[in-house]
């Protein structure tokens, strides 16, 4: 506790710097702080966990190469309704919106499931992992925007959870941040010595084939190892995932989602916006008239 005098020196300090103390109404107010924040269903799951969930499942194909086949199936979306044809790749689109990111979730599990069709037995059960990662995130958002709920909707959503968090680790490469990045490079930069030694060492007994087989081997090592680290650091731990674990226990307290989303007041700002621009328009029209 400040003494009396040390409080008056701290508000003549914050006095001369313009800060002057009131009584704030807020701080009487009885309310539990931890209640506030509620689920934000715009930018917690379409505009955030889809847009991870595309760039891992992106970085994935590119791994395994089998990006052009994933690219191939995602143009190949046709249109319908509201669902506009693809004629560019996700990540040939700067930014996406949440009603762009809201039609994405409807077809984005069976562009991955036909996308991971086949491949050899040690690449199904990944393949499978990825699958059950997007299905799990997808069906937590799909029953996350339904208007009412009961049990059977809830425990949905409380299955899909744990469903993602048991396979999640599939996507960890996908989750490299500056920093695992700035490791990545210095290992590359390392094993580019190492590299480089071997060669000065040796290529005076190396044909032509014999330096293209080594140099391939020394590429292939150097990825592996460098995918290696990033997949042993990296991890997932960001408050959106966490945030998503509280929505059942607030749709028990508080009802369903939609109310908190900030869709509605997006929606309200844009009209007010156009409002405001169509008033002025007028009026500058009237006085030139």
């Amino acid at each position: 506790m400040l003494s009396d005098a040390n409080t008056k020196a701290a508000n003549a300090k914050l006095s001369s710097r313009h800060v002057h103390g009131r009584f704030n109404l807020f701080r009487h107010i009885p309310c539990i702080v931890n209640d506030l924040p509620k689920p934000n269903l715009l930018y917690t799951i379409p505009i955030d966990m889809l847009d991870h969930l595309q760039k891992w499942i992106f970085h994935f194909m590119k791994t395994h190469k089998w990006l052009d086949r994933y690219n191939t199936i995602w143009l190949s979306v046709p249109g319908y309704q509201d669902l506009t044809p693809k004629n560019k790749f996700y990540d040939e689109i700067s930014q996406w919106n949440g009603k762009e990111m809201k039609q994405m979730s409807r077809y984005l599990l069976g562009v991955v499931t036909q996308s991971l069709r086949g491949g050899s037995p040690s690449q199904r059960p990944i393949f499978n992992h990825v699958i059950e990662c997007t299905r799990a995130i997808l069906e937590f958002y799909m029953y996350a925007r339904y208007q009412s709920h009961d049990d059977a909707t809830l425990s949905y959503m409380e299955e899909a959870l744990p469903q993602f968090h048991r396979v999640k680790d599939v996507v960890l490469l996908g989750r490299a941040g500056k920093q695992l990045k700035a490791i990545g490079n210095g290992l590359r930069t390392e094993h580019l010595k190492k590299r480089k030694v071997d060669e000065e060492t040796n290529a005076e007994n190396w044909t032509p084939s014999k330096k293209r087989g080594v140099m391939s081997a020394w590429r292939g090592y150097i990825s592996h190892e460098i995918d290696i680290s990033k997949q042993l650091d990296g991890d997932l731990d960001f408050p959106n995932i966490h945030l998503m674990s509280h929505w059942v226990e607030q749709i028990h307290r508080y009802g369903d989602v939609q109310q908190y989303s900030a869709k509605r007041h997006e929606q309200a700002h844009n009209t007010n916006l156009k409002d405001s621009r169509n008033t002025s328009i007028t009026i500058s029209t009237t006085c030139h008239r």
